[in-house]
């Protein structure tokens, strides 16, 4: 007799545990930002190796989009995002198409197999390079490193939300 109400005990301290962790854990707020949507890309910077410092004359190259052109991302909820970037005086755009995932801060692009422009497919076993990035309000900064490069060691980019 006793066993059984050890185990109704145990099963009812057990539900009611449950209930509370479930309960408190509603209250949490996320701050976590989403990625989903339009972002245009505002500027860049390229961190040059000590042979693309010589080459170019200094050790950063800064570009604000605006000089350029645009780029512009969209993050889709399927995990597909669509690249469109156009240059100034230039009526063409380019559209580039793949798939996204995100890791914590982990961003990883894929290019799609094929592409609209066939110069832009990737090569049969491409690694995709490694990229963080961080959201803040209505900012999203990406990282990605290139270590087998002998000109960029990184490239930093700075998007807006559309």
């Amino acid at each position: 007799m006793k066993t059984k109400t050890l185990k109704a005990f145990i099963l009812k301290a057990l539900l009611i545990i449950t209930g509370i962790t479930f309960g408190f854990a509603s209250f949490n707020k996320c701050d976590a930002q989403s990625i989903l949507g339009k972002w245009n890309q505002i500027s860049s910077k390229q961190f040059l190796t000590a042979e693309g410092s010589k080459k170019l004359g200094k050790s950063v190259l800064e570009t604000q989009m605006s000089s350029i052109g645009t780029v512009v991302f969209e993050f889709k909820s399927d995990h597909t995002y669509v690249l469109k970037t156009s240059h100034t005086g230039d009526s063409g755009v380019l559209t580039l198409t793949g798939t996204w995932s995100l890791t914590g801060n982990q961003l990883e692009l894929k290019l799609a197999p094929e592409q609209e422009d066939p110069k832009y497919n990737p090569k049969k076993d491409a690694v995709p390079p490694k990229t963080t990035m961080s959201i803040n309000g209505n900012t999203m900064v990406t990282s990605t490193l290139y270590p087998d490069s002998k000109i960029t060691t990184k490239i930093e980019i700075t998007l807006t939300r559309l």
